[in-house]
């Protein structure tokens, strides 16, 4: 099958990593033997977020211990946890001078609470030493431990995000090792238990699904009262990776938001370069603002 052309929305213009905010990013990336999803994930808006000092940092390692087919990183035995990361999150951060971090991770299922106890640990020091910052994280399932989201939960981030991806259908092929119902099982639990954490999802499109099929998933986010959902095009890392089915355009998008909005979903960013961190800050702030 002949891969798609990148429509022209979809194109950003080569942008310079050596200006000197990508080389103050870079090199305290360096500095603190930090990843970031940004590089890892290939991410279209890393030059972007580069230049504004910012970056989602990659906790717990570069390689994965599951074989998503849409994503770019490495899916491998990982390495032993670093127990200094926690801490040289918490210094990046602050030597950036960032306001909102957003922290993400591999998926850790070689581990016996899959890494939750490591979010915490970031969590705490991220406090330490810049209290005034607001923390997002951005999760694997856990395998659906509730025992390791209750340890998140007491360390109280500002927002939790844990991704659906994708409609149900779609999942046997695009997330082989996940499951669905657990995933929605995690973003419900979170709300549920603690109800003043703001909860966060993310699709992409492009995948094979349908409207009906966004349409349904947008209802099932909306009943685990989630609060805030991010929509973006999938674009294929590499030939390896599943192929593009569909690239949206600028008007579906406008559609599909509408969709959700008709679900009940009151905080939808919806656009093709949209990821789990676009506009994390100031979507957060409109939630606050609003409750």
């Amino acid at each position: 099958m002949d891969r798609m052309r990148l429509p022209d929305y979809l194109k950003r213009p080569i942008a310079s990593l050596d200006n000197s905010e990508n080389k103050k990013v870079r090199e305290i990336l360096r500095e603190f033997n930090l990843n970031t999803v940004c590089d890892g994930a290939r991410c279209p808006n890393k030059c972007e977020c580069y230049s504004k000092l910012t970056a989602t940092f990659l906790i717990m390692g570069k390689t994965c211990t599951r074989n998503c087919a849409f994503c770019n990183i490495e899916q491998c035995a990982p390495d032993k946890l670093d127990e200094n990361e926690p801490k040289n999150v918490a210094l990046a951060i602050k030597k950036l001078g960032l306001k909102y971090a957003v922290i993400t991770s591999v998926t850790r299922d070689d581990i016996d609470d899959y890494g939750a106890n490591h979010f915490c640990k970031t969590i705490f020091q991220i406090r330490k030493h810049t209290p005034d910052v607001k923390i997002e994280i951005l999760t694997p399932d856990f395998c659906g431990s509730y025992e390791s989201l209750l340890n998140i939960i007491k360390y109280k981030p500002d927002v939790f995000n844990h991704n659906i991806e994708t409609v149900p259908r779609i999942y046997p092929k695009a997330r082989q090792m996940a499951d669905y119902d657990t995933s929605l099982s995690v973003l419900k639990f979170i709300k549920e238990n603690s109800n003043d954490v703001v909860t966060k999802t993310g699709l992409m499109v492009g995948l094979g699904e349908n409207e009906e099929e966004l349409y349904s998933t947008f209802c099932d986010i909306k009943n685990a009262k989630v609060d805030i959902v991010t929509l973006g095009q999938y674009i294929a890392p590499s030939k390896k990776h599943l192929p593009v089915e569909k690239f949206y355009s600028l008007d579906e998008f406008d559609r599909l938001e509408k969709l959700a909005r008709k679900a009940g979903i009151k905080y939808a960013v919806f656009a093709p370069l949209a990821r789990s961190s676009y506009k994390a800050a100031q979507t957060f702030y409109q939630v606050v603002a609003c409750n």
